[in-house]
């Protein structure tokens, strides 16, 4: 249940802050369209287009700097890079390194296991890591310096239904109401129980605890949705204002341009 607690505590911490989180970056004024589609070119470009680790290197290190010059918040863009595009590729690339076919460069007995390592696996993982730190690092510059209402704003260009929008948004709203209930309902139980159950009898326990929470959470949100339609809420939710700034949109699209150009140039 404390590990329960903290990931409510990090969301709602980060749901409170985004914002004005964000709005220090000098990204944030970038058009919201024009910031995404730079980032998916990007992606394009590193999954595609690019197989030097070179390249790969080249891009994470501009984007690692970039985010430091561009004010994004850098303890939250660490944790995103490092959990996502260090820890993630590590553990999936480690076991590609055993079970790739090709030349054995080194082998190794641990408990009698005979553990090969190839070429065709080291470069397999080395460019598995590699490319997947650099897509983090594009994906950890868009995400740290884009607030929730700019993305809603992107799908209301793209004109996606509005019935979608709306569950997307509600649910990344409310989404820690979910986790304050199941505390509730657990730290309930702790306090009703003095023993843990038998084995057996856990599962039907587990059972009735989701069905508490299904209820609660479908009561809770019945009168979250009563209370929207009292405000006036009709199937849509309004855009709200951003205010993006062309300079800002023209710096960063040259700024990218000019990386695109040096890998063009140098790699591709």
């Amino acid at each position: 249940m404390s590990f329960l607690t903290i990931v409510n505590n990090k969301f709602q911490d980060y749901l409170l802050t985004e914002y004005e989180s964000t709005q220090k970056s000098y990204l944030f004024y970038v058009f919201p369209m024009i910031k995404l589609l730079l980032t998916i070119w990007m992606i394009f470009i590193i999954n595609y287009l690019l197989q030097s680790y070179l390249a790969y290197v080249i891009i994470a290190i501009t984007f690692i700097i970039s985010s430091f010059l561009l004010k994004i918040n850098k303890k939250r863009f660490i944790k995103l890079v490092f959990v996502m595009g260090f820890l993630f590729p590590l553990v999936i690339s480690i076991p590609v390194l055993f079970t790739s076919e090709g030349t054995v460069v080194w082998s190794f007995n641990i408990f009698s296991f005979e553990f090969l390592i190839t070429n065709v696996g080291i470069e397999l993982s080395l460019n598995f890591f590699l490319r997947m730190f650099a897509n983090m690092t594009v994906l950890a510059l868009f995400i740290l310096s884009t607030p929730f209402n700019h993305i809603i704003h992107i799908f209301h260009q793209l004109h996606f239904p509005s019935i979608l929008v709306s569950i997307i948004t509600l649910t990344y709203r409310y989404f820690f109401l979910f986790f304050e209930n199941l505390i509730k309902i657990l730290r309930a139980d702790d306090c009703r129980r003095f023993k843990k159950y038998p084995f057996k009898r856990r599962f039907s326990h587990l059972s009735t605890m989701f069905s508490m929470l299904l209820l609660r959470s479908f009561n809770h949100g019945t009168k979250i949705h009563y209370a929207m339609i009292a405000r006036g809420y009709k199937g849509d939710l309004p855009d709200l204002n951003y205010y993006p700034k062309v300079i800002h949109t023209l710096f960063y699209s040259l700024g990218i341009a000019l990386l695109n150009v040096v890998i063009w140039i140098k790699f591709v």
